[in-house]
Order: structure tokens, then sequence, then C-alpha cells
């Protein structure tokens, strides 16, 4: 038996050749490019750019809320390229990314929400005209680059399927709230903490169900 077991191992050894340096980062990327060109697809084709855009750059929200969802979206990346591997572990700077991100956000919402005159005030701030969809247009817009990340994960050894689900689906609801800020007119740092953050928490929840099935190896 333990002969039998010696030689399967030295028949899958044979010809192996090592992995270049960067192939699990090269091959990662070229999925989340994929996924980002189909997620900014879905939303010009489905939602269109904000028709203000022009002189939303020139202020300070559409680049709070840019920086916000590129941070989640940096954190769920460099987590997912880490539980790619077998040995993967979540890397502490993508944690502290994340809470940084969201602690940064939350506070900017709160001094907002203070500051505010009266209820109907922070109310607005809360709800804005749209916190009825931002959620789910988040959610929606997220889901094809949470395939694509998904896909390349595939392709590789991740061990801990729960984990790199949810580290992919932090990434593409990152993206994807990146995305939708191009066409969302809101502007109070409480909406994109309370409602941007639950369309991420949506996505990343959506793959630590379903990592277990798409991850599992075949």
């Amino acid at each position: 038996m333990t002969r039998d077991i010696d030689d399967l191992i030295l028949r899958l050894s044979r010809d192996v050749q090592p992995v270049a340096p960067g192939g699990v980062q090269r091959r990662l990327a070229s999925f989340a490019a994929a996924g980002l060109v189909m997620s900014a697809a879905l939303m010009l084709l489905w939602l269109g750019l904000r028709p203000d855009l022009g002189r939303a750059v020139l202020g300070t929200m559409l680049w709070e809320k840019g920086a916000y969802t590129l941070a989640l979206a940096a954190s769920g990346v460099l987590m997912t390229e880490s539980l790619a591997r077998p040995d993967g572990r979540t890397p502490r700077v993508a944690v502290a990314i994340a809470l940084v991100a969201f602690g940064s956000i939350g506070f900017h919402g709160l001094v907002q929400m203070v500051g505010a005159g009266d209820a109907g005030a922070r109310h607005l701030l809360l709800m804005g005209a749209s916190a009825r969809v931002c959620a789910l247009y988040v959610f929606l817009i997220s889901a094809p680059m949470l395939v694509l990340l998904l896909a390349g994960m595939r392709t590789l050894a991740p061990t801990r399927l729960r984990l790199a689900g949810f580290a992919a689906g932090l990434g593409a609801g990152g993206v994807g709230a990146f995305v939708y800020s191009l066409h969302c007119p809101e502007t109070a740092a409480p909406f994109v903490a309370i409602w941007y953050s639950l369309g991420v928490a949506a996505t990343a929840g959506l793959g630590w169900l379903t990592g277990p099935i798409a991850l599992r190896w075949r």
C-alpha cells in the first residue's frame, strides 16, 4: 500500500514545472479586468453616467465615494490573491484597509448627522432620493465581477472556500460600488456609509454562500 502511494506521488510529481513569478496575480488580474469591463458595460447600458458628472468631479464627495469603494475593492482583491493559494491566509493589511475605509466614511457620516439642522435634514442625509434601489443596484452591477473572480479562483487552488468566496465578493462589491458611483448623484456620507456598504456586504455574503459550490475541486 505504501509503495503504491509512493508510486502515485512519483507519477504526479513527474515533469512538474515551476510556477512563474507573479503567475497567480496575472491570472487573477485577467479575470478581474474582464469582470470590470462587464460590470462597467452593464452600468452604462442600463443606467448610464450621471448627467452632471463633469461638475461632480470638481466636488469632494465623488472622490470620497471613489476612494471608499476602491479601498473595499483593494481589500477584497488582496484577500482573493492570498486565498487563491492552498496555504492562503487573510492578509492583515487587507483587513486594515477595509476597516479604515469604513471607519472614515462612517465618521464623516456621523459628523454630517450631528451637524444636520433637524430630523428632516437627517432623514435626507440617510435616505437621499434612491435608498430603495442603491444597494440592489450595487449588488447587481457587482455580479459580473463576482462571477469572473470566482472563475479565476477556480483555475487556482483555494482551500478555504467560504472565506475565498467572501473575499471575491468583497472585491467584486467594491468594484461594483465604484462603477455605480459614476451614475449615482447622492452626495451625503451617511447615505454612502449605509447603502453602498449594504450592497457590498450583500455581494460578499453571496460569495460566502456560493464559495463552497463555485470553488469546490472536481
